[in-house]
């Protein structure tokens, strides 16, 4: 997803999916694209595992900072803080070590601004008091919550599930929560800890929103509002499944302990908790309003090169939103897609609407799925067998898209 709004395009001709990987040397991006252009560029993020231990997704940035001990980071040590486990370990997503890495970063909280995202938004609070007389800048605020551990702040969870004494899961696996041993009780609590997450972050934003207003800046920017992906929490659509599995093993997950999934894989589709993801642009002027148009994370590189007055330079796969923002009719886009490109044997490709998910695995033996959005709410049954037409011109356009990624795909 990062390099898809970076960069503006696929890893290379006929691969249209990114993986996630760092930016090489002779790949352009919208921060170097848009600080060429004499915008001032200042990235904040508290995403460990894109910019810190030789990660570079920073690239092109007049400025970074790092709020560092995210997802393991080794960035601080304390002898005085023992291993716990809250439950077994095989219910736990992160190894032993990893997880005593997440136990040393909560060990050092003692405020809500010690947490991720309210520390990272402060500082973006912070260099806007030090800024706001800049014209042109881009300040991008990135943070990896409310990404698992569910680690809010007490009150927050309390919010959602006050009382709750059963076990705690942070962090679980990826898979189908009944069958790696956790129950629907604790799946509902699991459902308060990422409210809380979600909560904590929506605040964190909210003092940003509020420094806006005190600088006078509101009606001065734009602002824009995505994410990467979403996540299973054992609701209605998410098929019995938690966290994020695009494959199960034989026990019903992965990452079970921090392991690679154990013998016979599933794979998965990736369901719109996952892939159908909020995007809001905020333009001073323009009336506000829900557009239907599909819109993918690499709009958003001619979107904001447009809105700085920078040249859109050709071959890129996006396309600027601006017009559907100001209201004006776009071009309508039949299906959105959506592939993993992680290096691995078995990539996966999707092509979705607002009536059909169909996905496929390349170089599997996997059959192909189709999941009507409409009539099938859990998104459990699979149709393709029923509708042989439509997966047909489905997996037509994913091959027209993306080549390189679907040309071993089933008919």
């Amino acid at each position: 997803n990062r390099r898809d709004i970076a960069l503006g395009t696929g890893e290379r001709e006929g691969m249209a999916f990114n993986p996630w990987k760092n930016f090489e040397p002779n790949e352009v991006t919208l921060a170097d694209r848009l600080t060429r252009h004499g915008v001032h560029t200042m990235m904040l993020t508290d995403v460990a595992n894109g910019a810190t231990h030789g990660k570079n997704m920073f690239k092109g940035f007049s400025f970074y900072h790092v709020n560092r001990g995210q997802e393991g980071d080794g960035y601080w040590s304390d002898a005085n803080v023992e291993l716990e486990f809250p439950v077994p370990p095989e219910l736990i997503r992160y190894g032993a070590e990893g997880y005593h890495r997440v136990r040393l970063v909560q060990a050092q909280r003692r405020l809500e601004e010690d947490y991720f995202a309210p520390g990272t938004f402060k500082m973006a609070c912070e260099w806007l008091e030090r800024n706001w007389r800049r014209d042109d800048f881009l300040l991008w605020i990135e943070t990896f919550d409310p990404h698992e551990p569910w680690d809010p702040p007490a009150w927050y969870v309390d919010r959602y599930d006050a009382g709750y004494t059963g076990r705690v899961f942070e962090c679980p696996p990826y898979g189908f929560y009944e069958r790696m041993g956790i129950t629907e009780r604790e799946m509902r609590h699991i459902q308060a800890r990422y409210a809380g997450e979600v909560t904590m972050v929506d605040a964190a934003i909210g003092r940003l929103l509020a420094t806006l207003d005190r600088l006078n800046l509101t009606d001065e920017v734009v602002l824009v509002f995505a994410t990467d992906h979403g996540v299973y929490a054992g609701h209605e659509g998410d098929a019995g499944c938690v966290c994020k599995p695009w494959m199960v093993g034989e026990d019903g997950g992965f990452l079970i302990a921090g392991q690679p999934a154990r013998g016979q894989i599933t794979w998965l589709p990736l369901r719109t908790g996952l892939v159908h993801l909020p995007l809001m642009i905020r333009i001073p002027g323009a009336a506000p309003g829900r557009v239907a148009t599909i819109a993918q994370p690499w709009d958003l590189h001619p979107t904001l090169l447009e809105l700085f007055g920078a040249a859109v330079p050709e071959g890129l796969q996006g396309r600027s939103l601006l017009p559907a923002v100001r209201g004006e009719a776009m071009a309508p886009r039949e299906f959105a897609f959506v592939g993993r490109n992680f290096g691995g044997p078995v990539p996966l490709a999707q092509a979705i609407n607002d009536r059909w998910l169909y996905a496929c695995w390349p170089g599997s033996e996997q059959e192909p799925c189709l999941l009507d959005l409409a009539g099938d709410p859990t998104q459990t049954r699979n149709v393709a067998a029923e509708h042989p037409d439509l997966c047909r011109r489905m997996r037509d356009a994913l091959v027209e898209f993306s080549p390189a990624s679907v040309q071993a795909a089933h008919p």
